[in-house]
């Protein structure tokens, strides 16, 4: 019973990890299919800088940005996505947002998947 119950939370903490990195990886890729439209085309780039609201965890300050930039169900992922990364966030000290969200992305899977799991397999072992 314990086991089935760790088992589904690490499921699913894994899950909004993953989602909230998919919202993030198709908002930087859209944003770069844009700009190299607009150099090919020679229209003025819409280079928006990588913000600190891409970034986990970000500080209340940007936190209140970034609830006005996504909708109800992505502040919701990325707000879930804020708590699983909070222990990993200061670990990568990059300039390149790629490799501060990639960072704590591979840790909370190896520690909530590999390490959730397993501790639901253990739990659910039994004992003679």
């Amino acid at each position: 019973m314990i086991g089935a119950i760790v088992r589904w939370a690490a499921i699913l903490a894994c899950a909004f990890v993953t989602l909230s990195f998919l919202f993030f990886a198709v908002n930087q890729t859209s944003t770069a299919s844009k700009n190299q439209a607009n150099a090919i085309t020679g229209d003025a780039p819409e280079v928006k800088a990588e913000s600190l609201t891409k970034l986990p965890n970000p500080p209340p300050a940007v936190e209140k940005v970034r609830e006005q930039e996504n909708d109800k169900f992505h502040e919701f992922v990325d707000d879930v996505d804020d708590v699983l990364l909070a222990p990993f966030t200061g670990i990568s000290n990059s300039n390149n947002i790629w490799v501060r969200r990639l960072i704590p992305l591979a840790l909370a899977l190896l520690i909530y998947g590999i390490g959730g799991l397993y501790l639901a397999r253990a739990l659910g072992l039994k004992r003679w």
